[in-house]
């Protein structure tokens, strides 16, 4: 009788010991919302390709085909 009773008492104080989950569930984070950036500033990624255009341009107007120097003179026998 006493091994019924110490066993009825152990089963009753070891069942507060399983309280609870048995399963692990983590805690939820927050969710964080990324806000994008402002528009505004100055975005000088078009501004690359605008000067190579621009010496592309200045090089093709400054074309000297008769390939003279400056300082030489015209001599064209067309008079």
């Amino acid at each position: 009788m006493k091994l019924i009773v110490s066993t009825a008492v152990a089963l009753l104080l070891a069942g507060e010991a399983f309280a609870g989950n048995l399963v692990f569930e983590a805690p939820q984070e927050p969710v964080v919302v990324a806000q994008p950036a402002p528009m505004g500033g100055s975005n000088a990624a078009w501004l690359i390709p605008v000067i190579g255009l621009a010496a592309i341009a200045y090089a093709i107007s400054n074309d000297n085909s008769d390939n003279k120097t400056p300082g030489e003179k015209n001599n064209n026998n067309n008079n």
